[in-house]
Formats: C-alpha cells, structure tokens, sequence
C-alpha cells in the first residue's frame, strides 16, 4: 500500500509540473543588415502537448542588445513596446494544437556593425508559471547581410506620414496588412505588380504597422 501511494505521488507531481509547452518552428537567427535601419521580425510556433487547454502568456525574460540591435518589441495578444516585458494577456492554446501568434522584433543599427546579440522569451500556462517553455533567438548583424533579399523584395509605401492614401510599390503580388497599436488588424489589401492605391482615409490618426506579403513588420503613420 505504500510503494501505492508513492506512486501515486509521483503521478501526481509529474501532472502537475510537467511541461506542456514545445516549439513546432522557430527563427532560430536572425540576420540584418546593419548599414540602415529597418524592423526586422523573427517567429515562433508554441504547441500544447498537454491533454487540457491552456491560457499561454509570455514574457522577454533577456534583452540586452549590445551592437547587433538597438530595441524590439513583441507580439501575443497584443503588440508591446521595448519597456514592457510580460504580456497582460494570454492567447489560449487548445489541447494537442498550435498557435503561430508570437512574433519578436528588432530593429537594426544604422553602425554597420558585424556583431551578434541574443535575446530569450518564455512562455507558460497561467495556471502554473513554473510549466513553462524557454526560447533563444541569435541576433547577427552585418553591412551586407540581407541584401540579395532586399534586392529581390523591395517594396516601397509612401507617403509616410500618410493623409488619406498611400502608393505600395512591389515587385509581385501579394498583400498588404495594416494592424493598429493594440495587434489588432484594421486593413488588407491585394497588391498587384507595381504601384497599388490604398485608402487610409478611414483610419484614425496614429501609428499603425503594416507588414507586405507576411513580411517585415514597419512603422506606419496616420495623420488627416
């Protein structure tokens, strides 16, 4: 009866602290070129392996940029900037399934440094912080790094600050996602080779970001 007890103890304990987060895909580097400045974004996919549904939140537990980057901010719930570090809300994750909502971002030196900063977010159930999943990401920066992509991806938008339209310039089809302070979306748009017209006369002034085609996140600002 007592080696029953033990173990059912020891069941009890592995419930109760395992871990129920992992990583499905991850940037694991993150290269940026560090002659100009621009928002670079990097992403991570969190699975509950649990049997139970969790409210995931997620805090930057490192940050520390020496040379490679000079802020960042992240996305869960909602956007935060450089001084925040934990996350007010969570995003809930169903047993067994996945959730790609995080993404982490930095945004280069204009140094032309060749260097390499990292910096580390976590993510753990609210019903138990210690159940909880530790990511590293490798900054790494250089003059010209990146830049065969940039080549082949450039896109332009402008004006910026924006009245009531703006001209998205690229290079193939995509699409254009234009997400307000709080990480919500307020606007998409299809893009078609060469100069696209989007209104924005519909948008209260501030500061929006946008991203093209899935891509970098960029600042974007409303003014009437």
């Amino acid at each position: 009866m007592r080696n029953f007890y033990l173990f059912l103890l020891t069941v009890m304990s592995t419930i109760t602290y395992g871990q129920s987060l992992m990583v499905v895909e991850q940037d694991t580097v993150v290269e940026i070129n560090s002659t100009s400045v621009a928002d670079y974004g990097f992403y991570i996919k969190v699975k509950n392996t649990s049997s139970e549904d969790l409210e995931v939140y997620v805090r930057r537990a490192y940050a520390n940029p020496t040379c490679a980057y000079d802020s960042g901010y992240f996305c869960w719930d909602y956007c935060y900037g450089a001084e925040v570090d934990n996350s007010i809300g969570y995003v809930a994750i169903d047993a067994g399934m996945e959730k790609n909502d995080f993404s982490g971002h930095v945004y280069s030196p204009s140094t032309s440094a060749t260097c390499v900063d990292s910096t580390r977010y976590v993510f753990y159930s609210g019903k138990d912080a210690s159940d909880s999943l530790s990511v590293w990401v490798t900054i790494s920066a250089g003059p010209t790094m990146g830049t065969i992509a940039l080549q082949v991806n450039e896109s332009r938008l402008y004006p910026n600050p924006a009245k009531n339209t703006i001209s998205v310039e690229v290079q193939r089809s995509g699409e254009l996602a234009i997400y307000n302070a709080l990480g919500a979306l307020v606007k998409r748009k299809s893009l078609l080779p060469g100069t696209n017209a989007v209104a924005v006369h519909d948008l209260s002034n501030g500061i929006y970001l946008y991203s093209i085609d899935g891509g970098t996140y960029k600042k974007l600002i409303v003014s009437h």
